[in-house]
């Protein structure tokens, strides 16, 4: 059951996180390549993957922090919703080459960036 107090929590860290997404797509999206593939959120879903599993390596035994930066601000900042648009976009734009490079290089990159985290400062 969710209690008022962790909604909340949740509900800040998930406010800041959307703000976050928003400044780095604004300021890294200029200085990444522009060729169609979708590296703004590609950078912003792996860096927003390795930080959760860095949160959920150090904040076994603080279960609200974890919920404020983990649910809330990871949760925020990453966008699966956007990944999902943008891969069909580009198989819209007639380049199932780059949907499919970008669907699974951001899979395999989030999920390898979150294990190597966890991994590294999971227990030892």
């Amino acid at each position: 059951m969710t209690t008022p107090l962790e909604a909340l929590v949740v509900f800040a860290g998930g406010g800041a996180g959307a703000v976050a997404r928003f400044a780095v797509g604004r300021a890294v999206g200029p200085l990444l390549p522009a060729v169609g593939f979708p590296w703004h959120t590609f950078t912003i879903n792996v860096a927003g993957s390795a930080l959760l599993g860095v949160l959920v390596a150090l904040c076994k035994d603080r279960p609200t922090l974890l919920l404020f930066l983990g649910t809330g601000v990871c949760g925020g900042f990453t966008t699966f919703s956007t990944f999902s648009v943008e891969t069909v976009r580009l198989l819209e734009a007639h380049r199932p080459d780059l949907a499919l490079l970008y669907a699974g290089a951001s899979v395999a990159a989030a999920v390898g960036s979150a294990y190597l985290a966890m991994l590294t400062l999971g227990p030892k």
